[in-house]
C-alpha cells in the first residue's frame, strides 16, 4: 500500500519554503459530511473515514484520528510514509513541529475561527512564521480533482418542517438584537436548511444545500446558493422575505454593511476566512453561538410525530432484511456489497423515502471491529457462517432521519462471542431504562452504556449517543452522550433526539454494536427519561440469558413484544410467523 503522494506533498512544501502544512477533513462549511471534491485527507493519506486531520512536514507525516478509526487507518495507509496517533494529541504534536522561524501553513477556509486563534498564539509564543494559503496545496497537486456538483436545492413545507421559517427567523433576528449585534454570518449547512425550511442535493445521503445566509438587522436576510439549482416554489417563498445572491459572489457578503458593524460568528464552527474578510471589511467579529443550534435540536411536535412515523416504515425494512438475513440457504454466495444492496432495496420501497442517511457499515467477521468500517466496493468480501455480520443503517425521509445498527450471528456463536454481546445489550438497557433530573448532561449518563463492559476490564473508544436532525444531518450538534474527556456536552431537553449505540470490538476478529434512537421526554418538571422510537428485533441467538436481570429481560421482552405489534401487519405470512418466533419472551 505505496503512498508516493506524501512525497509529493513533502516536495512542495520546500519548494514554497514552507516546513508544517495541516492537513484538515472538512469543507469551507466545515462539515462532517463532505463532497468528493473537499475530500483532501483522504487523497493525501489513502484515510477514509470522516474525522482526522494531518500534519505534514518536509520530512514526516502524522495521521491524527479518533477511537472509532484506529483500527481503519492501520489498515488504510502507508504506514510507512504516515504514522498514526490519537486526534486528541494533535495539539501537543502540532506545538512540538513549530520551530523558530519556520513556516507553518494551512488553508483558512478549512479552519475554524477558534481553532485558528489558537494557532495565531502559538505562532507568535514560538515565533514561528503562519502562512495562510490563497489556493489549497493539495489542489495543486491533485490529478483529475473532482469538480464541485450542485443538485436541486427544494422545499420542505410545514407540513413536515413544523414551523414557518420566518417564524424562526424573527426569533434569530430578535437574539441578536439582544446581544447588540449587526448581523450574523452563518455558515452552517443543516442550520441553514433548518432555518430556511430547505433541503438541498449537494452532499450525498445528506440532503444539504451548499450555501451561506447573512442575516443584517439593517436590511434582508441574503442567501448566497446556487440560484439556477433552486426550486421555483421554493425561490418564490423565500423571496417573500430575504434576498437571493449567486453562491460565486460570496467574497462580496459583507460589502454592503456599515464600517464597524458588530457582525456575530460561531467561532467554533464558522471558518476563518471569513472572519479574516470581515477585519478587512473594517467589521468587527464577535462570537455569539450558533443561534439556530438549540431551537433545531429541540424538536417540535411535527418532527417528533415524524420521526416516529419514519423509524416504524424504516423498522419495516430492516425487519425483512433480518429474516432474509436469517434465512438464506447459501448465505457464503452474499458478499458486504450484496447484503447492503439488499437492504437498501426493502427502504427505497418506502413512503417519504429520500436516501440513505449515510453509507451503509456491511461489516462481516474482523471487519466489524472497525466501527467505522467502509467496504471495498472492488474487493468485496463473502458472509462467513458461524461469524458475527454487523450493520450500521439509516434512511433519509421526508419527514424523518433515521439510523439503526443490529450486530447478528450467521450460525453459532463462541461462547465469548454471547456474553460480549450480552454486556453490550445490558449496557443498551441501562441507558434507555434511565431517568435523570433536569440539568443532566449527555456526559452524566454515558457510564451507564459501559458499566457491564467495564466490569470485566472492557470498553469501546467511541461516543455512546450522537444527535440526529429532522431530515438533515444523522449526526447533530450540539446533544450527545460520551465521555466527559471526549467531546463537549449540554444539559439533555425534552424533544432532543439522540442514538444508544454501546459496542464491543475485538481486533482482527469481531465487532459487536446495537443502536437505537432516542427521544428525550420530560416526565414531570424535574424529571427526563427517554422513549425508544426504533423498532426491529434484537439477535436472540447471541444472548447469554444468564446474565440479564429482572429489569434486562422485562425491557427485552417488552421491547420485542412492541416491535411484533409495530411490525407485523407491514410483513408477509412467513416474515410474521419468523418474527413472532424471535419475539418470543426469554
Amino acid at each position: 500500500m505505496s503512498n508516493i503522494k506524501i512525497k509529493k506533498i513533502q516536495n512542495k512544501l520546500k519548494e514554497k519554503n514552507i516546513n508544517t502544512l495541516i492537513i484538515n477533513r472538512t469543507d469551507e462549511f466545515l462539515n462532517e459530511y463532505i463532497s468528493a471534491d473537499s475530500e483532501r485527507l483522504l487523497w493525501a493519506t489513502d484515510f477514509s473515514g470522516s474525522a482526522g486531520r494531518a500534519i505534514v512536514s518536509q520530512n514526516a507525516a502524522t495521521l491524527f484520528v479518533d477511537g472509532r478509526y484506529t483500527f481503519q487507518a492501520k489498515e488504510q495507509i502507508d504506514t510507512s510514509q504516515i504514522s498514526i496517533e490519537h486526534l486528541n494529541d494533535f495539539s501537543e504534536k502540532l506545538s512540538g513541529n513549530l520551530i523558530k522561524n519556520e513556516c507553518l501553513a494551512l488553508d483558512p477556509r478549512l479552519h475554524s475561527i477558534e481553532e485558528t486563534l489558537k494557532y495565531v498564539d502559538l505562532s507568535v509564543k514560538s515565533e514561528t512564521k503562519l502562512y495562510f494559503t490563497e489556493d489549497n496545496l493539495i489542489d495543486e497537486l491533485w490529478d483529475n480533482k473532482p469538480i464541485r456538483n450542485y443538485g436541486l436545492v427544494f422545499d420542505h413545507p410545514k407540513n413536515f418542517a413544523g414551523i414557518e421559517s420566518s417564524k424562526k427567523l424573527e426569533h434569530v433576528i430578535e437574539t441578536l438584537d439582544k446581544n447588540n449585534l449587526g448581523a450574523y454570518f452563518l455558515s452552517s449547512l443543516d442550520s441553514i436548511a433548518w432555518l430556511l425550511n430547505l433541503r438541498g442535493s449537494d452532499i450525498l445521503n445528506t440532503p444539504l444545500a451548499f450555501a451561506f445566509l447573512l442575516i443584517s438587522l439593517d436590511d434582508k436576510p441574503v442567501l448566497y446558493v446556487k440560484i439556477d439549482m433552486v426550486e421555483p416554489v421554493l425561490k418564490a417563498r423565500l423571496a417573500k422575505y430575504i434576498n437571493i445572491e449567486p453562491i460565486e459572489k460570496i467574497k462580496e457578503v459583507f460589502n454592503d454593511l456599515k464600517h464597524q458593524t458588530k457582525i456575530g460568528f460561531d467561532f467554533k464552527n464558522s471558518s476563518y476566512f471569513f472572519y479574516d474578510l470581515a477585519i478587512k471589511k473594517n467589521c468587527v467579529p464577535s462570537h455569539l453561538e450558533n443561534p439556530c443550534l438549540n431551537p433545531k435540536a429541540l424538536k417540535n411536535a411535527v418532527e417528533l410525530e415524524g420521526a416516529r412515523k419514519a423509524h416504524v416504515r424504516d423498522g419495516v425494512s430492516v425487519t425483512k432484511f433480518l429474516y432474509w438475513l436469517k434465512n438464506h440457504q447459501n448465505i457464503e454466495n452474499e458478499n458486504e456489497i450484496s447484503v447492503a444492496d439488499k437492504l437498501f432495496s426493502f427502504r427505497n420501497s418506502n413512503d417519504l423515502f429520500h436516501s440513505i442517511s449515510f453509507d451503509t457499515i456491511s461489516a462481516i467477521g474482523k471487519n466489524a471491529a472497525l466501527p467505522h468500517y467502509r467496504y471495498d466496493k472492488n474487493n468485496p468480501i463473502p458472509l462467513k457462517k458461524n461469524t458475527i455480520y454487523l450493520f450500521d443503517s439509516g434512511g433519509q425521509y421526508y419527514d424523518g432521519t433515521t439510523d439503526i445498527t443490529r450486530t447478528v450471528i450467521l450460525g453459532k456463536p463462541t461462547q465469548e462471542q454471547k456474553e460480549m454481546f450480552t454486556r453490550v445489550l445490558k449496557g443498551h438497557i441501562s441507558l434507555s431504562t434511565h431517568t435523570f433530573p433536569k440539568n443532566t448532561k449527555g456526559t452524566d449518563i454515558d457510564y451507564l452504556a459501559r458499566s457491564s463492559l467495564q466490569e470485566i476490564g472492557c470498553d469501546y473508544d467511541h461516543g455512546t449517543g450522537h444527535g440526529i436532525g429532522s431530515f438533515l444531518s444523522v449526526h447533530e450538534a450540539p446533544q450527545r452522550i460520551s465521555k466527559k474527556n471526549m467531546y463537549p456536552s449540554v444539559d439533555l431537553l425534552s424533544g432532543m433526539i439522540l442514538s444508544n449505540e454501546p459496542g464491543f470490538y475485538k481486533e482482527g476478529e469481531y465487532g459487536i454494536r446495537i443502536e437505537n434512537i432516542l427521544i428525550v421526554k420530560e416526565e414531570n418538571e424535574n424529571l427526563f427519561n427517554f422513549e425508544n422510537i426504533s423498532w426491529a428485533p434484537i439477535d436472540k441467538d447471541l444472548i447469554e440469558s444468564s446474565l440479564l436481570n429482572s429489569n434486562d429481560l422485562k425491557w427485552l421482552n417488552n421491547y420485542h413484544q412492541t416491535v411484533f405489534d409495530k411490525l407485523s401487519t407491514f410483513l408477509t405470512a412467513e416474515e410474521k410467523l419468523w418474527l413472532q418466533k424471535v419475539t418470543l419472551p426469554l
